[in-house]
């Protein structure tokens, strides 16, 4: 009698579709090329809000960082310019100071962006990755890659809780 069981399970198990899990993923799915992710934490202390963050921009990518109040018209910077090289492995870390006469709370908007032209002015190794104006960060079909003047640019915005 467990012979027979044994091969119907057998049976059910080699009839079943190979790769139908939702743990196997299609090798032939392509996300966008470049991107950023991180985080920020404002931890009580109203002159700094910590940033981390991972990327595949090439070593040596410039990102410029700073908190604003809310997100929109009329936004105040409440943060010195800040920026950040990406390292070989592409996490990145950095305190964030505010402005002389701002104080940093719950619920601002950290802006992490990435632009090849512009300040601050990328290593020529980087612009051989991401193009001279951008045009390799996978716009349109990336949601983070924006184009202003003629020129993309990568942008995660990180709300502060």
């Amino acid at each position: 009698m467990n012979c027979v069981w044994v091969s119907v399970l057998l049976s059910i198990l080699w009839a079943l579709p190979l790769g139908t899990g939702p743990a196997r993923v299609s090798s032939s799915r392509k996300a966008p090329t470049i991107y950023i992710a991180a985080d920020a934490e404002y931890g009580g202390i109203p002159s700094e809000i910590f940033v981390r963050g991972v990327t595949n921009l090439p070593p040596k990518s410039l990102l410029s960082i700073k908190i604003y109040d809310f997100i929109g018209e009329g936004a105040r910077q409440l943060s010195v310019d800040t920026t950040v090289q990406v390292p070989v492995d592409g996490f990145f870390e950095a305190t964030i100071a505010a402005a002389p006469g701002e104080k940093f709370r719950h619920n601002v908007v950290c802006d992490i962006v990435f632009m090849p032209r512009s300040s601050p002015r990328q290593y020529p190794s980087v612009l051989a990755v991401v193009g001279r104006e951008g045009e390799f960060l996978g716009s349109p079909k990336n949601p983070q890659a924006y184009q202003h003047s003629g020129e993309y640019y990568l942008s995660e915005m990180v709300h502060v809780p």
